[in-house]
């Protein structure tokens, strides 16, 4: 029996990562793509929700700032800061006429901050076309007009770039890779592009909206307590009948995600619940031995397998070149750390399991979420969740 389990484990891994290959396949790389520049360059408004971000927000506008698009404005918000950050919004928007400030000083009930604050960065948005991004994101030159020209000439009403995530240490590259070879699968990202297909993704760090597009949603009021608004932004617009496109953008967009392995579980805890178990222990407890076990598995297996069962031997090695494999599309850019984090792959996903497990246990203890100095109950955020990772989401 354990001989059969572990095989069958080893089959999932394998099974998962020839997705992830197919995945690799169907999502471009976007420095790849090619598109006709249009005649006339539509209005963009960057919208930048900030709270607490003083250690971040310059450098990224900065980078924002040197791009050579004719015509874009940028709205950054600063959400009930407590760190200076109001400060440094106003004295950008002082030294530059492109750079709008607005404050948020009070927040609506019934609304996540964050939320709330991109809906009053609509509110007074000029563009055609709209821009949403976070305050640590880091522009290459020229990624505002490469995105917008390509958005354009595609005719795709929202665009969806993956950062590259900067992390400061290995094994905090291994947690975050973990995470983003799940939510490669969760998301199933390889039908994203495809027309037909009802997968749906957004990145915080950058989705590009038609504004057309975007008036044919609900708007944010319909995200109001959705945690994983980004992605919620992508239902919004796929289930409007909109174009979504989703691409790797690590040679124009970069991030550091979370400074440790503590912040990227304080930080999971506000929406990971919500999106793997919309709220239900029980989906988190299968999932987190799910995690677990195939985890444990390739090692067991050679255990095991050297004394008593070669097969199981075959499949880890098999389940290892696919790994390596790999490297071509996550971890070619990233030199050895990115490699090794992705042959440590059993450890990310152990590491995940525990934040899904702590997210889990810290909501359900304390009924609810406490994110940015608000306090979010439990009973209302199961009403307002959207995002349901893995499952058909309700019509809006």
């Amino acid at each position: 029996m354990l001989e059969f389990t572990l095989l069958s484990l080893c089959g999932l891994w394998i099974a998962g990562l020839g997705y992830l290959f197919w995945a690799a396949y169907r999502v471009p790389q976007f420095h790849d793509l090619q598109f006709t520049a249009p005649r006339t360059w539509p209005r963009l408004s960057v919208v930048i929700p900030a709270c607490n971000e003083a250690d971040h927000i310059e450098s990224a506008v900065a980078s924002l700032l040197a791009q050579d698009y004719p015509d874009f404005e940028i709205i950054l918000i600063d959400d009930r800061s407590t760190d200076g950050t109001g400060e440094i919004v106003d004295r950008l928007a002082a030294s530059d006429r492109r750079v709008r400030a607005l404050h948020v000083t009070a927040l609506p009930e019934g609304w996540l901050g964050k939320v709330h604050a991109l809906a009053r960065g609509v509110e007074v948005a000029a563009g055609d076309w709209l821009l949403f991004t976070d305050a640590d994101v880091h522009f290459a030159p020229a990624t505002l007009s490469r995105a917008v020209g390509f958005a354009v000439d595609r005719r795709i009403d929202h665009l969806a770039l993956a950062p590259l995530a900067v992390q400061r240490n290995l094994w905090l590259d291994v947690a975050v890779h973990g995470f983003t070879l799940l939510f490669m699968i969760g998301t199933r990202a390889a039908g994203i592009n495809q027309p037909q297909s009802k997968a749906f993704v957004g990145v915080g760090a950058f989705n590009l909206v038609r504004r057309t597009a975007l008036a044919r949603t609900p708007g944010f009021s319909w995200l109001r307590l959705e945690p994983c608004d980004d992605v919620g932004l992508g239902l919004m617009i796929k289930r409007a009948g909109g174009r979504s496109f989703f691409a790797i953008a690590r040679q124009q967009l970069t991030v550091a995600w979370y400074p440790s392995l503590a912040a990227m579980f304080k930080g999971l805890e506000k929406n990971l619940f919500g999106a793997s178990a919309s709220y239900r222990w029980w989906v988190t407890l299968i999932q987190v031995a799910g995690l677990l076990a195939l985890a444990a598995a390739p090692a067991l297996s050679v255990a095991i397998g050297f004394s008593q069962s070669r097969p199981l031997v075959l499949w880890v090695a098999i389940a290892v070149l696919a790994l390596l494999g790999l490297f071509s599309f996550y971890g070619a850019t990233e030199g050895w750390r990115g490699r090794l984090s992705l042959l440590l792959a059993p450890v990310g996903f152990a590491m995940i399991a525990a934040m899904m497990a702590n997210a889990a246990w810290r909501c359900l203890t304390h009924n609810g979420i406490d994110w940015r100095g608000t306090r979010y109950p439990l009973a209302q955020l199961r009403a307002g969740q959207r995002v349901k990772l893995g499952e058909d989401c309700a019509e809006m």
